[in-house]
């Protein structure tokens, strides 16, 4: 039997929406969340990002945040949990304990007790979605290295585990941003652009 299709899903935040002040309709509300989490289980073989398997009868998929919103242990995790769904949160470093600054207003970032928490929970693993939240196609040579190698170094000292997997900000990357993820160590990248489908431009819906 071929393999079937294997889905990689991204989430933002988990709010409702006269809550989230970018404007940019990434978030889901509480309840969609739970209903979709549902879904999921019901309907796919679940697994992290590393574990996807590579043939199967199933349709397959894997759960994943980009940024790093509070929200995600206050209002996802406890729905996550309920219904034992393995996720992967992409963080954006610098925004760690922090506010993100949105024009609308500020909307708070996770802390790092908040993910010490749920680095506890073999569910849930913490990769890295670079320094600051930039397009690394718009830095020099120099700045973007240096947006994709702290963050892993970082994220490795305060979790203390190994970081391997980026998730390009903006959903931006190029061919030179290629080869820095790849310099710096990690074994897959992930964007929510269409490209050739290669370990470091998977696509996420």
């Amino acid at each position: 039997m071929p393999a079937q299709p294997k889905k990689i899903i991204l989430y933002h935040a988990v709010c409702e929406d006269r809550d989230f002040l970018t404007g940019a309709g990434t978030n889901v509300t509480p309840e969609n969340f739970e209903r979709q989490m549902a879904f999921l289980r019901r309907r796919f073989t679940l697994s992290s990002i590393k574990e996807l398997p590579t043939d199967g009868s199933r349709e397959s998929a894997a759960v994943t945040f980009d940024d790093g919103y509070a929200d995600n242990y206050t209002e996802a995790y406890p729905i996550i949990k309920k219904y034992e769904i393995p996720v992967t949160f992409f963080l954006t470093v610098s925004q760690i304990g922090r506010d993100w600054d949105f024009p609308d207003g500020p909307y708070p970032g996770l802390s790092w007790e908040d993910i010490r928490t749920m680095n506890n929970d073999p569910l849930i693993s913490f990769e890295s979605h670079g320094f600051h939240h930039l397009d690394l196609t718009r830095l020099s040579e120099e700045d973007s290295s240096i947006e994709i190698k702290s963050s892993r170094i970082i994220l490795e000292e305060n979790i203390g585990e190994t970081v391997r997997f980026f998730s390009y900000p903006h959903g931006s990357f190029n061919e030179r941003i290629i080869e820095q993820v790849k310099e710096a160590g990690y074994q897959s990248a992930f964007s929510v652009i269409s490209s050739s489908g290669d370990n470091y431009s998977r696509r996420r819906i």
